[in-house]
């Protein structure tokens, strides 16, 4: 759609891409993601920790403390709506309740980054229909590592740009300004700390551009202090902790590889779906401005051009990982792709066969994701539903992903799991967000945990005087692997078909 066509086409198609982007979350009860389990079990304990779960007895609760003040806070509005919503439809199986609320609340996460492409295009008067092409880089690796809150960072911050973007205001509206970007950014503060930190980014480099207009920018600096100040308190706290790591650039040459390029922008699913996804941006890329090419400059948006060149040169040019945080640098190339599509000039095709490409590229490769989603679980995740029903109460459960790998989805897929078990019955975990010093609910004081760590990660790094601080084991393993695990004397199969399974740990010596 071209610029000041009408708002009911452009809502038309905004529409559409949500639809298509919902499609995967609703033909499937487990999304693939990867953390998304703990997130959800972040949820149950934030109710145990206020006092008011009643699902988990004995002293469990008195051993967390809830960080209202965590930069990584304001998902979990979002998990704690759909787990409201799944208790309105009530319960009856275990992909009911807990398990349906973390799925609506990702699927809420995902409309809401859909949300923010159609808007921006929208508000700067850029084409629908490359928002809807955009729209199938919500399925990129994030998603499908479960980073949850870094995900609802950009619909936050696509508000802050825009609100950025406005001129400031007159002296008698200045107060109003100001406590408008104050909300701003503490939103975005509680959406997650790298979201927060490009925030303050482009506002300084907003600054640079009004540099004739600071006597009218004061109010932003005093609206921001504040959420500086407390920013910096909290990132003091996190240094001190063994959550903090030194920057690592592992192989930093490959990033000029087009695969890389291909994985950083998608990094889901495995097979040529993505690479194709891939071709197509670029080509539309290519095509939009070869079509302009006489008016390239006038045809683009600059300050969106600009934005786009920000986060890719952070992919380029980050670390892999930094204070713990893995993907750190490639994390930003989908959201630059996204921007780069809207800043570009429309193509120069009919508005139909524009608007209906559009539609074809994000319904074909939501269609895909829909089908490798179903697939995973009817495959890769068989059993679970069955292992999670057969929890007792409040079990102590030990987790291990000794599938690895998944034959669709890229990475780590099934690393946390095991975390739904806490979801659906409480408990405890070998492994939990809780043990991360920046969740929003954590142990306090932190566990010194005697059994052997990383677990998640190097499950073969088992001991079996581990097996005496759990009373089950849930396990994803191939057929033969759980044959073995059934006739070890300290574990009794409490399940016996599919992938996943639930082993009970009997007492007695190792």
């Amino acid at each position: 759609m071209s610029p000041g066509a009408r708002p009911r086409t452009r809502w038309l198609l905004a529409a559409l891409a949500a639809a298509a982007v919902a499609l995967p979350f609703l033909v499937v009860d487990f999304p693939p993601l990867a953390d998304l389990p703990q997130h959800a079990a972040q949820v149950r304990l934030l109710g145990e920790a206020l006092g008011r779960g009643g699902e988990v007895p004995g002293e469990e609760a008195s051993l967390y403390r809830v960080q209202w003040a965590t930069p990584y806070s304001l998902v979990y509005v979002l998990f704690g709506a759909g787990r409201l919503l799944a208790g309105l439809a009530g319960a009856g199986s275990v992909t009911a309740g807990p398990v349906l609320g973390a799925r609506l609340a990702m699927l809420l996460v995902a409309l809401a980054w859909v949300a923010a492409i159609h808007g921006l295009a929208q508000r700067r008067g850029r084409s629908a229909a490359a928002a809807m092409v955009a729209s199938v880089l919500v399925f990129h690796h994030a998603l499908g590592w479960g980073f949850a809150s870094f995900l609802v960072g950009w619909p936050v911050f696509v508000a802050w740009f825009l609100r950025v973007e406005r001129d400031p205001a007159p002296p008698g509206r200045r107060g109003r300004e100001a406590l408008a970007l104050f909300a701003l950014a503490v939103l975005l503060y509680l959406a997650h700390a790298l979201w927060w930190a490009a925030g303050l980014l482009w506002l300084g480099l907003d600054g640079l551009r009004r540099r004739r207009q600071w006597r009218a920018l004061w109010p932003r600096a005093v609206a921001v202090a504040p959420v500086v100040a407390v920013a910096a308190l909290w990132f003091l706290r996190l240094s001190a902790t063994s959550f903090s790591t030194p920057p690592l650039w592992i192989a930093p040459a490959q990033r000029l590889d087009p695969g890389w390029w291909v994985e950083a922008a998608f990094g889901l699913l495995k097979g040529g779906a993505e690479t194709l996804a891939f071709a197509v941006l670029l080509a539309w890329l290519l095509l939009a401005a070869w079509g302009s090419r006489r008016r390239l400059r006038e045809s683009t948006d600059l300050r969106l051009a600009l934005l786009a060149a920000l986060f890719v040169g952070c992919a380029l040019l980050l670390p892999d990982k930094f204070t713990n945080t893995i993907e750190f640098n490639t994390r930003w190339l989908s959201p630059g792709l996204a921007v780069l599509l809207l800043a570009a000039p429309p193509l120069r095709v009919p508005a139909g066969l524009r608007r209906g490409g559009a539609a074809l590229v994000v319904a074909g490769y939501c269609l895909v994701v829909a089908v490798v989603w179903q697939r995973v679980e009817r495959v890769e995740l068989s059993g679970l539903p069955q292992a999670l029903g057969a929890l007792p109460d409040a079990p102590r459960v030990l987790g291990l992903d000794l599938l690895r790998e998944s034959r669709w989805l890229d990475n780590r897929p099934f690393l946390q799991t095991f975390a739904w078990s806490q979801v659906v019955a409480g408990g405890t975990l070998n492994f939990s967000f809780a043990d991360f010093p920046p969740s929003l609910v954590v142990y306090d004081p932190p566990r010194d945990a005697p059994w052997t760590g990383g677990l998640e990660w190097f499950p073969e790094r088992l001991r079996d005087g581990d097996l005496a601080h759990f009373d089950h084991l849930v396990v994803g393993a191939p057929p033969g692997v759980h044959a073995r695990l059934a006739q070890r004397d300290r574990l009794e199969a409490r399940t016996r078909a599919g992938l996943w399974r639930l082993y009970a740990v009997r007492s007695g010596p190792p």
